[in-house]
C-alpha cells in the first residue's frame, strides 16, 4: 500500500468517527460576529493550522482549499466570500467529502448568513486538481503537503500555481 493509499484509509476512518487532535495540532477558531463553528466541525479539524489570514480574504476572493477535513476552514473562508461557488474544497476521500457536506448543512442552521451553496465540494487530489487554470485568488491546504514525497510535492505545488490567477 502506498503512503497516499494509507492516508485515504486513515481519513476515511476519521470522517466516520471524529478524532480530536488526529493531526499535529488544531487550527485556531476564528472569532467574528455571527460566525459559529459547529462542535463536530471543530472535532474534525484535521490540519496543522489555517494557512490563510483573514486579511487575505478581502474583495470576495475565489478560494481553493485542498484537504477539506470537517470543513471548518471552508466555513471560515465563506464568511468573507458570500457568493455561490466562491469557495472550492477538494478532497480525495469520499467519506470526508460527505462528512464536510453534512457539517456545512449543520453550519447553515447555526449561521443565518451562511448558505451551503457558497462552497463547492469536489472529489480530487492535490496532484491533479479538478479546477480550471487561473481561476483562483487564494489557494491553501491543510498541511496535506507535509506528507508528500519530493516528486509528489513538486507536482502538488505546480498544480496550485496552475490554478492561481
Amino acid at each position: 500500500m502506498s503512503y497516499l493509499d494509507a492516508t485515504v484509509d486513515l481519513y476515511t476512518k476519521a470522517a466516520e468517527t471524529p478524532e480530536v487532535g488526529l493531526c499535529c495540532t488544531t487550527s485556531p477558531i476564528w472569532q467574528f460576529p455571527g460566525l459559529t463553528i459547529p462542535k463536530r466541525m471543530q472535532e474534525m479539524n484535521y490540519g496543522c493550522g489555517t494557512t490563510v489570514s483573514a486579511s487575505d480574504l478581502v474583495g470576495n476572493p475565489k478560494v481553493l482549499y485542498v484537504g477539506v477535513g470537517g470543513a471548518m476552514e471552508l466555513l471560515q473562508f465563506a464568511y468573507f466570500s458570500r457568493q455561490a461557488g466562491s469557495i472550492i474544497g477538494v478532497d480525495a476521500v469520499d467519506r470526508m467529502l460527505q462528512a464536510a457536506k453534512e457539517n456545512l448543512i449543520e453550519a447553515a442552521s447555526v449561521n443565518e448568513w451562511f448558505d451551503p451553496s457558497f462552497i463547492e465540494l469536489k472529489k480530487g487530489d492535490a496532484l491533479s486538481l479538478p479546477v480550471a487554470d487561473e481561476c483562483i485568488d487564494v489557494a491553501a491546504q491543510n498541511c496535506l503537503f507535509n506528507i508528500f514525497k519530493a516528486e509528489d510535492l513538486k507536482k502538488a505545488v505546480s498544480e496550485m500555481y496552475r490554478v492561481l490567477r
